[in-house]
C-alpha cells in the first residue's frame, strides 16, 4: 500500500531466509494470490532499514517486538517516528507494544505512533476501502502517519489516546 501510494519502502526481516524468498518471488505466504510490488526493496541489515527513514514501521508479530525493537535501538535516530502495528500485550509486563518499543529502545525523543483499526492485511494488500487509526500522545506525530497512510482506499484519522487504542486493539 505505502509502495502504491509513492513511498519509498525497505523491508528487513530477521529470517534472512524470509527476505531472500520475498524478493526472489515477490510473494508473502499469508497473501496468497498477491504480487507485491517492484519498488519494495529488501535488506538483511537492520542498520540499513532503520537508518535514513523517515518513518520506522514495526510490522513483527507481537511475540517479537522485544527482541526486534532491541536490535533496532542502536540506529534509531533522535526524534524518529516509529509506527507499530502489531496488536497485543506482553504477559510478562503487561505492556503495550508501544511501550515494549519505549522500554527497548530507551530514547525519549522517539515518536510512538499505534495504527489500529478494522483492516487486515489481506484487504489493505488487494486496495479494498478501509480506515485505521493513528493513535499518539505526539499529535503532531500521528498527523504525520494519518498523511502517510492515507490513499484513495484508505482513510486515517488520529486519536491522542495510544493506550486507549492500543488495549482495544489488543482486545479485538
Amino acid at each position: 500500500m505505502l509502495c502504491n501510494a509513492g513511498h519509498d519502502v525497505t523491508v528487513w526481516s530477521a529470517i534472512e531466509a524470509e527476505v531472500d524468498s520475498l524478493s526472489s518471488t515477490r510473494r508473502h505466504p499469508n497473501l496468497p494470490g498477491i504480487e507485491l510490488p517492484d519498488q519494495l526493496r529488501y535488506t538483511k541489515d537492520i542498520a540499513d532499514a532503520c537508518t535514513g527513514t523517515d518513518i520506522l514501521v514495526f510490522a513483527t508479530p507481537s511475540v517479537y517486538i522485544r527482541s526486534t525493537a532491541g536490535k533496532a535501538a542502536p540506529y534509531i535516530a533522535d526524534g524518529q517516528i516509529i509506527v507499530d502495528v502489531a496488536k497485543g500485550i506482553e504477559a510478562e509486563t503487561l505492556y503495550t507494544m508501544t511501550e515494549i518499543i519505549a522500554d527497548e529502545i530507551q530514547n525519549p525523543t522517539v515518536r510512538l505512533v499505534a495504527l489500529s483499526g478494522p483492516t487486515h492485511a489481506e484487504e489493505v494488500v488487494k486496495d479494498l476501502p478501509t480506515a485505521i487509526i493513528s493513535a499518539s500522545d505526539d499529535v503532531a506525530a500521528a498527523e504525520t502517519v494519518q498523511k502517510v497512510f492515507t490513499t484513495g482506499r484508505m482513510r486515517a484519522y488520529t486519536n491522542d489516546d495510544i493506550h486507549g487504542e492500543e488495549l482495544c486493539g489488543a482486545l479485538k
